[in-house]
């Protein structure tokens, strides 16, 4: 099987990573943890909007997974829920995982547990999210019907030199003590052997086929860049980067209705130009201008096309 690329695993558990040193390792595609369970319930990863963009902006394919502890199809709905409206505005790469591993799902039988993996996947995919599933080779082996499973892309972790596992997959989790640079401590390492976006784009899964942001024109607003990061883009895609900013203020012509891959976006005039910016705390702020500067702002207006309009004359 040939080697498509190769790529990491992350969560919460490798804490901030430099995704611009992951890519430089070599790495082109990382699947991210959207959430799991804990004696509180149901959790949204706190790392997982920072990583997909983080690894975005780095140039990696990015995928998502979550760690699933349902025992009922109510208990599949409740996960996608939640995991889902993390979900909502971003593209996707690679296919979100139903990572189905624990021990607490064992005593279910391959037949029931099976039929909610495939339960599942069918929802994500009805909701247009391209689903796949992850699990051990004696995992699988004991306790899922894998021939049930085979029209939808397997992930399959083993660690040894040798992939155990003889059934059909699409990515192999071949270590989970991997080092990489600009990640602190080890990670899960991983091959993948397709390509899925031709299949994600033509079959507009994973926010390919959204139109991007619902914005709004707007009059009255003001962008502050104070920061010497403030990147700005084509369109509201972290890999569509123009530049940077200078720092100054800027006309905002429209923002978005609701936020668009977990943050507030804003359209500016700028250098004889309309561009994209997304509302970061530590680099810039939106403000509404007083109505006074709003006159103020008219009356240069007019006063620059007077102006103009003698120049012409003379």
């Amino acid at each position: 099987m040939a080697l498509f690329q190769n790529g990491i695993d992350v969560s919460r558990y490798q804490g901030n990573i430099n995704w611009k040193s992951v890519a430089a390792s070599g790495k082109q595609f990382a699947i991210i943890r959207v959430g799991s369970s804990n004696s509180s319930g149901l959790y949204i990863d706190p790392y997982f909007l920072q990583n997909v963009n983080g690894a975005h902006a780095a140039g990696l394919r990015v995928g998502a997974y979550y760690y699933s502890y349902a025992r009922t199809q109510s208990a599949v709905a409740k996960e996608l829920n939640t995991f889902m409206a993390a979900l909502e505005g971003l593209q996707l790469e690679y296919p979100v995982f139903v990572d189905v591993e624990d021990s607490s799902l064992t005593s279910l039988g391959k037949t029931t547990l099976t039929s909610l993996v495939k339960y599942a996947m069918d929802i994500l995919y009805q909701r247009k999210w391209y689903a796949g599933w992850y699990s051990y080779t004696n995992f699988i082996k004991n306790y899922l019907d894998a021939s049930a499973l085979e029209n939808y892309p397997l992930w399959v972790a083993d660690y040894r030199s040798t992939l155990g596992y003889t059934g059909n997959y699409t990515m192999w989790q071949y270590s989970s003590t991997g080092s990489v640079s600009g990640i602190s401590g080890s990670v899960d390492l991983n091959y993948s052997y397709r390509d899925f976006l031709p299949a994600i784009k033509s079959g507009n899964f994973n926010g390919y086929g959204s139109s991007g942001p619902d914005m709004q024109s707007v009059s009255g607003y003001q962008l502050t860049v104070f920061g010497t990061n403030n990147e700005y883009f084509y369109s509201a895609n972290f890999n569509d980067v123009v530049g940077y900013l200078p720092q100054g203020t800027y006309k905002v012509v429209e923002r978005n209705r609701t936020p668009y891959n977990g943050y507030e976006w804003v359209i500016l005039d700028y250098n004889g130009g309309q561009y994209w910016t997304a509302i970061l705390d530590d680099r810039n702020r939106l403000e509404q201008v007083s109505s006074s500067d709003n006159c103020a702002e008219l009356l240069a207006q007019a006063n620059a096309k007077i102006a103009a309009a003698k120049a012409a004359l003379e």
